[in-house]
């Protein structure tokens, strides 16, 4: 008798991009798409965590154990949802079946045993050993915060395939641009053939940089942005960061908003591609002087969402 059908709950899963692998964030999930109200996305999302492990727990299986499942196939697009969220929904795991970490409390003593050998000390206890930077410790909540955001995970990786994308124009060093180690940009052995957005400015030859800052299609941000590390108005590390975690949540003015740059479509040398976020805005706005037609291609897109148009 022939082996049952394999269930295929996600047909639509995008082909692994290996290059793109080492940038992927896990990020924690305090939002529900079609929900604008924080506290409502909160309720809904731990009433569905809490339902799932109990679940778990009655199926006697081990939280360590549990694998959770794909998302069904992405639904029909409705009008004004960008189209790379409605095309890749069915691709990101679903969050409403992912383990909840926090609750089941399985994992906690790993991840402290895996932070206090990463910085040097002897147990999770805090003996001797090089204690975490500060910012290190931010990044880090930060991350974990966001650990099970499907909408940042989302943005997280097209804006991950943008960059790599567009390195692939500049002939840019993989290495370097995975570990977002500083270095000048290499002269493009074919001009050509490179879009004219992604032309490397001066400074990029000039001053050493995240490789990463090469692949914004937009030259006078990038001029802004060079221009404020090489007069240490920019801190190039924090920026660089932040950058790489695009799609996650930010305190700005105490209010959570979503950080980074935001990639819609699958042409991302092209800036009708792009959209800032209002927490770019928020905290880096100083850095779009010149860059009016950045603000108005990602006031499209908030328009077609319904939500409030930046000022120009």
């Amino acid at each position: 008798m022939p082996p049952p059908a394999q269930r295929r709950d996600n047909p639509s899963r995008s082909p692994p991009i290996s290059s793109i692998e080492a940038f992927r964030i896990t990020t924690t999930n305090e939002n529900w798409r079609g929900k604008n109200d924080p506290a409502e996305r909160r309720r809904i999302q731990n009433r569905i965590n809490q339902r799932a492990f109990r679940e778990r727990q009655r199926a006697g299986e081990s939280s360590k154990s549990y694998q959770p499942r794909s998302n069904s196939a992405a639904t029909s697009r409705s009008p004004g949802t960008p189209l790379a969220l409605s095309e890749n929904e069915g691709s990101d795991r679903g969050t409403d079946d992912e383990s909840d970490k926090d609750e089941s409390g399985s994992d906690d003593g790993d991840q402290d045993d895996d932070d206090a050998k990463e910085h040097g000390s002897d147990d999770s206890s805090g003996r001797t050993g090089r204690q975490p930077s500060t910012a290190t410790l931010q990044l880090r909540a930060q991350a974990t915060a966001q650990g099970r955001d499907e909408l940042a995970q989302l943005i997280n990786r097209n804006f991950m395939q943008a960059v790599v994308a567009n390195a692939r124009h500049l002939d840019l060093n993989p290495v370097a641009l995975r570990a977002g180690t500083a270095t000048l940009t290499p002269r493009p052995r074919n001009p050509a053939t490179c879009p004219a957005t992604l032309k490397p400015i001066e400074l990029q030859y000039q001053h050493p940089h995240d490789p990463m800052i090469d692949t914004i299609p937009h030259p006078r941000l990038r001029f802004n942005i060079l221009r404020a590390v090489a007069t240490r108005r920019l801190d190039p590390s924090c920026f660089s960061s932040c950058m790489r975690l695009s799609g996650t949540m930010h305190n700005l003015n105490g209010e959570p908003k979503r950080g980074g740059l935001i990639v819609w479509t699958q042409t991302p040398d092209v800036l009708a591609s792009w959209e800032l976020s209002e927490g770019f805005m928020g905290i880096w706005g100083y850095l779009l002087e010149g860059c009016d037609d950045f603000i108005r291609a990602s006031n499209v897109w908030r328009g077609r969402r319904g939500e409030a148009l930046f000022p120009v």
